[in-house]
């Protein structure tokens, strides 16, 4: 389970750092991929292959709206590669898609690691109506 938040920054060459708490639970063979909510989502290997799996494998061929996810989800999807100082390197259309700057957030999401800018990470959160949100959770009728 990945929880907490890291602040820290991206180099010149677009290199980041993966919180050590949350690189010893990702694993050896983790994957990344750029999410459609404007930053990076990283799982274990094991997780995505089962997201995958579970999201594609009957899928039509034919269903041209499926077709167009999964070349989005792929086309911006790279395995997690550390150098031999510990960073990574991300894509620049990666970085450009989620506009990412300089300080960046890492943040636990339970199943994954979130990166996001974090002026792109604030204003998402300020932007939430976190009573319509939890009220789901909070329901007497649950």
């Amino acid at each position: 389970m990945f929880y907490g938040q890291y602040h820290h920054q991206l180099d010149d060459k677009g290199r980041l750092r993966i919180p050590p708490a949350f690189r010893k639970l990702l694993g050896d063979n983790p994957m990344l991929f750029c999410s459609f909510e404007k930053c990076l989502f990283i799982y274990t290997g094991e997780d995505f292959d089962k997201l995958v799996k579970e999201r594609f494998s009957n899928a039509d061929l034919l269903d041209t709206d499926m077709n167009d996810i999964k070349r989005a989800i792929f086309a911006s999807t790279q395995p997690l590669v550390e150098d031999k100082q510990g960073r990574v390197s991300l894509n620049s259309s990666f970085i450009e898609q989620c506009g990412m700057g300089k300080n960046i957030i890492s943040i636990g999401a339970l199943d994954r690691v979130e990166i996001w800018d974090e002026e792109v990470y604030k204003a998402h959160m300020q932007a939430l109506d976190y009573k319509k949100i939890v009220a789901p959770f909070t329901s007497r009728n649950n």
